[in-house]
């Protein structure tokens, strides 16, 4: 970590340059949450789902009818005169007529009462069963989480400062790098150990001592000091440490706040209302109340930080009102917020 002096008249690290105390360096993070699916191998063109064969319904054998004729009248005996040698004339012959018959067709009557063949119902025909296609049904495999919820909040719950800290700025990096990674650590568990170390109260700490503070007046006014007054003057104190992690709780609630929002808006295409974002309310009792002016400024970059269209008129207030606090620098880091507010269209 790095250590910085602090103002005596603060009790608290300065920076002459910067008065943000926090080291994570703010990007704008892109998320990219593509969720690939696998498709679905489907039988090729050639494959009908109803591909079996279509047979006749009725398709047994048709008995042989036999043609049926009406039966016509039996025709009457006609007179035809016998045919006889002609012979010489005899005086007053007597002639018999014989009659003749014509030949009629016998006509066989069909039995209606005979039993009706059997009729061998065909074979059914064999689906190709070599075009039948096996869909196997996988159950959702369960996916293995990316992040260590739990070991996050260990660390950020650890009594040791430093720890906390590197613990923030492990966090900022990996939504700065691994956006799509970094959306697990959205959870209610961390948002609420963040504001845990916002609301500290380090007034019952260690805080620094006269010799520290006279030391550090020295290097403020450019004074020559001896190499142990410069470690005195830059230790930094138990309380020291829990105010400057305050500022890191803000600056990554922040980030954490913008990766929310865009998660929200790409899935939904709303927009998170300021008061609604996790943390927002700790951040503004901070620029509020809390008595270090660096922790102010702190709060006033946060905010800045997630600043959009939709919360301008809510941010517009709060940098109004900070624009008038006591101290020059966070009146500073107001006016900029403010510029940088109006900047938006």
């Amino acid at each position: 970590m790095i250590q910085t002096p602090v103002n005596p008249y603060m009790q608290m690290p300065v920076q002459a340059p910067s008065y943000n105390a926090v080291k994570i360096d703010v990007h704008n993070p892109s998320v990219n949450a593509p969720c690939p699916q696998a498709p679905v191998e489907l039988p090729g063109p050639g494959y009908n789902t109803y591909s079996y064969p279509q047979a006749q319904l009725y398709s047994y054998p048709q008995a042989q009818v036999q043609p049926y004729y009406m039966p016509c009248p039996c025709p009457t005996a006609q007179t035809v005169p016998a045919v006889q040698n002609p012979q010489p004339e005899a005086p007053s012959p007597i002639v018999q007529a014989v009659p003749v018959v014509q030949a009629v067709p016998v006509i066989q009557q069909q039995n209606i009462n005979a039993p009706a063949p059997q009729v061998t119902a065909p074979e059914p025909v064999k689906e190709n069963t070599s075009q039948n296609v096996n869909v196997e049904v996988v159950p959702p495999q369960q996916v293995s989480p990316q992040v260590d919820i739990n070991s996050f909040i260990a660390k950020l719950t650890n009594p040791d400062y430093e720890v906390q800290a590197n613990a923030m700025e492990e966090i900022a990096n990996m939504i700065n790098t691994e956006p799509q990674k970094a959306t697990e650590l959205l959870d209610e568990k961390i948002i609420n150990t963040l504001n845990t170390i916002m609301n500290v109260d380090s007034s019952k700490l260690e805080g620094p001592t006269p010799q520290q503070i006279a030391a550090r007046e020295k290097i403020m006014k450019g004074e020559q000091v001896s190499d142990e007054d410069k470690k005195l003057a830059s230790t930094i104190t138990p309380m020291e440490q829990a105010e400057r992690n305050k500022s890191y709780a803000m600056f990554t609630t922040a980030i954490m706040q913008k990766l929310f929002g865009e998660e929200v808006k790409k899935l939904t295409n709303t927009t998170v209302p300021l008061t609604e974002l996790p943390g927002a309310a700790a951040i503004v009792e901070q620029l509020k109340n809390n008595p270090n002016p660096m922790v102010r400024t702190s709060a006033i970059e946060a905010l800045s930080y997630i600043q959009q269209p939709e919360y301008k008129q809510d941010l517009n207030t709060l940098f109004s009102i900070a624009k008038n606090d006591q101290d020059k620098n966070v009146q500073e880091a107001a006016a900029a917020a403010l510029n940088k507010l109006d900047q938006l269209k």
